[in-house]
């Protein structure tokens, strides 16, 4: 029997496979996961339609086993006796949901307004700016460059980058004091490259440390997924 191809919970839900109300709430628990480790992002709000024929709206606050069953935990507003911007959590088991409705999924294309809106001519000046940080962790001289002479064309580019950039400054310049890591780091590391793709990848050759990063927020890397996937890669 051949295996299924396992479902990336953060691919985007608006442009996805078709998927069952089940994964769509593990992917959104997921996602507001991340959130709550820092990713600047937009989460969509469902509708869940259940089977009594009331309907809840709300935030994926949690999905999975609770004491009282498998369910999910909605972040709602102005619940039953709230008053003004009140906040309200819900809980509702699995076995008394029908349906859902997920609204306006494309936001995950874009990341949050927390996020300061950055430009080519900010990612030129911030650049050099983390090469000197990194030189000063290593104790010798660091340069970095972005992966092409068009990297900073198109505007999806923008963001990603800027995300990239300041995270992979503090992320190498805490691996950089580490014990062991550190010293590989300056022996192996003489160039940091950064780049937009498809999904997040670290690869290291030639003395040429490479991290892409996927365009959409989602999938930026947390500072420990980024340490890590840069421990993996050196030798």
């Amino acid at each position: 029997m051949m295996t299924p191809k396992l479902v990336d919970p953060l691919e985007s839900l608006a442009r996805g496979p078709v998927r069952s109300p089940w994964e769509v709430l593990e992917a959104l628990s997921i996602l507001m996961r991340r959130y709550n480790e820092g990713l600047p992002l937009n989460l969509p709000q469902v509708t869940l339609f259940l089977r009594s024929g009331r309907e809840v709206i709300g935030l994926v606050r949690e999905y999975g086993e609770f004491r009282q069953g498998r369910g999910v935990l909605l972040i709602t507003t102005g619940g039953y006796g709230s008053h003004g911007e009140g906040l309200d959590v819900t809980f509702v088991p699995d076995g008394v949901i029908e349906a859902l409705t997920l609204h306006d999924a494309t936001v995950l294309d874009a990341p949050a307004k927390s996020m300061p809106e950055s430009s080519p001519m900010h990612l030129r000046r911030h650049l050099p700016a983390m090469a000197d940080t990194l030189s000063s962790a290593w104790g010798t001289k660091v340069t970095a460059e972005f992966g092409t002479a068009t990297e900073l064309e198109p505007d999806a580019n923008i963001q990603p980058l800027a995300w990239l950039v300041e995270r992979t400054g503090e992320v190498l310049s805490r691996l950089a004091s580490t014990p062991d890591v550190g010293d590989v780091l300056r022996d192996k590391v003489r160039k940091v490259r950064l780049s937009v793709g498809e999904s997040f990848g670290v690869k290291l050759a030639n003395g040429t440390l490479d991290l892409t990063t996927s365009r959409r927020p989602p999938a930026w890397p947390l500072d420990s997924e980024l340490a890590q996937a840069v421990m993996d890669t050196l030798p």
